[in-house]
C-alpha cells in the first residue's frame, strides 16, 4: 500500500500563552469615561432645548393673548359658501366624483336654455362640433392680405425664410 502524505503538516502544540494584545495602545477606561461623557451632554442639551423653547413658548403667549369667546363662537360656524367638500364627501370621494360626471355628462349631452333674454341656448358637444365643422372657424382678415390680392406673405419653410410664399386668408 501507498503511503498517504499529508500536504498540511500537524500545527505545534500552543506554546504562545504569553502572547496576548497590546495593553499600552489602547485604555478602555478613557473611552468608556468619554461615551459616558458624549451621552450626558446629549442629555444636557436636550433637556436645555426643552427648557428653551418652554420659555420662549410662555414668553409667546403673554405677548399673544389667547383669541377672545367672541372668535371662538364664530370659528365653530361653518366658512361661508361655497364650501368645496362636505363630510359626507369625504368619507365617499368616489361617489361624489361619479356624481359630478354623470351632472357634467348631462349638461354637456343635452339641449337647454343658457339665457331667454339673450337668446344663449346649449346644444350638446356632438352637434356643436358638426356645426363648426360646417360654418367653419370665424376668421378676421389682416391688414397685410389687401396688399397681395387677399394672400399673405410668409417665409417658406424650404428657403429658411430667405423667401416668402403667398397663402390664402
Amino acid at each position: 500500500m501507498a503511503e498517504t502524505t499529508n500536504k498540511h503538516p500537524e500545527p505545534e502544540p500552543d506554546n504562545s500563552s504569553h502572547v496576548s494584545h497590546e495593553r499600552s495602545d489602547i485604555d478602555i477606561f478613557q473611552i468608556t469615561g468619554y461615551g459616558v461623557g458624549l451621552a450626558i451632554s446629549c442629555i444636557v442639551v436636550v433637556f436645555a432645548m426643552w427648557a428653551m423653547f418652554d420659555f420662549l413658548g410662555k414668553r409667546e403667549d403673554k405677548l399673544n393673548p389667547a383669541n377672545p369667546p367672541a372668535m371662538v363662537k364664530e370659528r365653530q360656524m361653518l366658512p361661508p359658501a361655497p364650501r368645496l367638500q362636505s363630510a359626507d364627501s369625504l368619507r365617499n370621494p368616489h361617489v361624489e366624483m361619479k356624481e359630478l360626471r354623470d351632472t357634467e355628462d348631462a349638461i354637456l349631452g343635452s339641449y337647454g336654455i343658457v339665457d331667454a333674454a339673450k337668446g344663449t341656448v346649449r346644444v350638446p358637444i356632438a352637434v356643436a362640433i358638426d356645426m363648426t365643422a360646417q360654418k367653419g372657424l370665424p376668421s378676421k382678415p389682416s391688414a397685410a392680405g389687401s396688399s397681395n390680392q387677399g394672400y399673405r406673405m410668409i417665409p417658406s419653410d424650404a428657403s429658411s425664410g430667405r423667401t416668402l410664399e403667398k397663402i390664402s386668408q
